[in-house]
């Protein structure tokens, strides 16, 4: 888990003591006023003791400060058996002389007299202060030392010395008070202190249902802004982690790299699949494969080489892995790999605040690609809604913060299951969104699925058919008819009809086409004996024409012949006739 960073370096304004306990320093924007005192305020097992003691700890180890515990309700023995739980090594830090701890509660004497002053005791305090160079004191349980005053004034007038005594030693003070069974903000004898000291810090835990939630509220800063809001607070190992995780601005980096749904058609619809680091949320009633969509994602990152943490609420691991491989998702290859860590968890055995805790936990662990919450819904259990919205989108920033994508799935109750309604506002939170339905047509139930919302990111708004195969789940076509999506047994019908009907269109079209074929072929074949045909006609008539250029030719020499006859040519045509005289030209001579 990510502590937070501890210096000793005062910011500017008023100086403050970091007290290293993971987003109290964020809330206070530095931890308890330094030089000053302070009032930690709770019920019984809200922690009041466990803050005071993580601050001790965390300014010995992170500061390197020496610090003192005074306690006016247990014996020392006794509060650090009590502690032996958190991972602090408090014995090594006593025996080193790090952290004193004075044990000191009133005599039996003192008790029944009910008179004491703190002027002397807090001498006595100052002396060791002093000698150990302590800069850190708590007192644990003053309130059981003032409740034996019976003037008001008197315990008004002790805590203005104590006030005056911290200062005036350069100290910085804490005190833890009980809240005499009052509601938070209202602590009865405890609310003059509130008035006398400079800081004060409320723990409150309550039972919501069966589940018991704890809660920090700074009630009071004096020369410091603070938010006055409640904040969940869970109590580990390592101590309290309250979560707050800084302003209201939200700051993480985006990536443009898109993850695999691992359902290919489910990829399309969302124009390529799912942003890294961006939280998905799939929500649905019972049965309705939410966390068969989830497996499926889970595989396909496993598959690209990542790892994957998927938790599980109210169902075991080897459970989901054995139902998933019936819809051909097999969960137990990635498993042995160690790409898949899954962990079951009963969602009503902690409050919602201490499963973020795990899920944190497990994130910071196993550096995962993807982590699937199933069922997110299922944390409505172990806290009240208000505080659930705000562990949800604390677990959302902080995987945000780790570049992790986040796949939620929530459940839908309620008379109208197919309404696209979340009980807490995951909804909102998420960047993708997808709901499951189920539609009730012809005698039978199917799947449908919708993508309400994808930012960032064009998508379709098509209703689908969820199908799961042993092949794995997919996606059905949209089937249109007479303006009616079609699923399940009625699609398939009308699929077959369909298929019988284009069928018969292809029969018929074989059909027509045999007999133009045939029809063209006889065609081709009168068009063939028409070209024979033709070529004869044509040659007959160039035969003609060549006879009818020979009897030309031959009557013409036949012509030329007779002519040449009639005029005494000879049969040598280049000699020139010689002309003779005819019986006129004698007789003229």
């Amino acid at each position: 888990m990510e502590e937070t960073v501890m210096s000793a370096t005062e910011p500017a304004g008023l100086p403050k003591n970091p007290t290293g306990i993971h987003g109290f320093d964020r809330l206070t924007d530095g931890g308890l006023p330094a030089g000053r005192l302070s009032l930690v305020m709770g019920g019984p097992g809200a922690g009041k003791t466990i803050f005071a003691m993580q601050c001790l700890v965390n300014a010995v180890r992170k500061l390197g400060q020496k610090v003192l515990l005074l306690t006016f309700e247990e014996a020392p023995a006794d509060l650090l058996a009590n502690f032996q739980g958190f991972s602090w090594g408090l014995d090594k830090l006593v025996a080193e002389g790090s952290l004193q701890i004075v044990d000191a509660r009133l005599t039996p004497e003192a008790c029944i007299s009910g008179q004491f002053d703190l002027t002397g005791f807090l001498a006595g305090v100052a002396a060791r202060a002093d000698r150990s160079d302590a800069r850190l004191v708590v007192f644990d349980g003053l309130d059981v030392l003032m409740a034996l005053l019976a003037d008001p004034r008197e315990e008004m007038r002790q805590m203005f010395e104590l006030g005056r005594w911290v200062r005036d030693h350069g100290l910085t003070g804490l005190i833890t008070g009980k809240m005499d069974g009052g509601l938070p903000g209202h602590p009865g004898r405890a609310d003059m202190v509130q008035y006398v000291v400079d800081c004060v810090i409320a723990l409150d835990m309550r039972v919501e249902g069966r589940i018991a939630t704890r809660d920090l509220r700074v009630v009071k800063y004096r020369g410091s802004a603070f938010p006055p809001n409640r904040y969940p607070l869970v109590i580990t190992p390592e101590g309290i982690e309250i979560f707050f995780d800084g302003s209201g601005e939200i700051q993480h980096k985006v990536s443009e790299r898109k993850l695999s749904s691992g359902i290919a058609r489910l990829d399309t619809m969302l124009g390529g699949g799912h942003f890294r680091g961006s939280s998905i949320l799939v929500s649905g009633a019972p049965g309705t494969s939410k966390t068969t969509l989830a497996g499926a994602m889970a595989a396909s990152v496993c598959q690209s080489g990542e790892t994957t943490v998927f938790v599980s609420f109210d169902e075991a691991g080897d459970q989901i892995a054995r139902n998933l491989r019936s819809v051909g998702l097999d969960l137990e290859r990635h498993r042995a790999s160690g790409r898949l860590i899954m962990s079951g968890l009963r969602a009503d055995a902690l409050s919602a605040e201490n499963h973020v805790f795990h899920l944190r936990a497990l994130i910071d662990a196993h550096r995962p690609g993807l982590l699937v919450i199933d069922p997110i819904s299922a944390l409505l259990k172990g806290g009240w809604r208000a505080v659930v919205d705000a562990v949800i989108q604390g677990i959302l920033d902080y995987a945000r913060s780790q570049g992790v994508t986040t796949f939620l799935t929530s459940l839908v109750n309620g008379d109208a299951p197919e309404k696209e309604v979340t009980d807490s506002h995951v909804s909102t939170m998420a960047d993708t969104w997808i709901h499951l339905s189920y539609i009730a047509h012809g005698g039978e139930r199917n799947r449908a699925l919708t993508i309400v919302k994808s930012r960032g990111s064009a998508h379709s708004n098509q209703v689908r058919e969820l199908i799961l195969t042993v092949q794995g789940p997919t996606l059905a076509d949209v089937y249109l008819a007479g303006g009616e999506v079609l699923m399940g047994t009625a699609r398939l019908e009308r699929e077959s009809k369909d298929r019988e009907a284009a069928s018969s269109r292809a029969r018929a079209y074989a059909r027509q086409r045999m007999e133009l074929e045939a029809r063209a072929s006889a065609l081709r074949a009168q068009v063939a004996a028409l070209e024979a045909d033709l070529a004869r006609t044509e040659a007959e008539g160039s035969r003609l024409a060549e006879e009818v250029v020979d009897v030309a030719e031959a009557d013409q020499t036949r012509r030329q012949q007779i002519q040449a006859s009639r005029s005494g040519q000879d049969d040598h045509p280049d000699t020139a006739p010689t002309p003779r005289a005819t019986q006129g030209s004698q007789a003229d001579g």
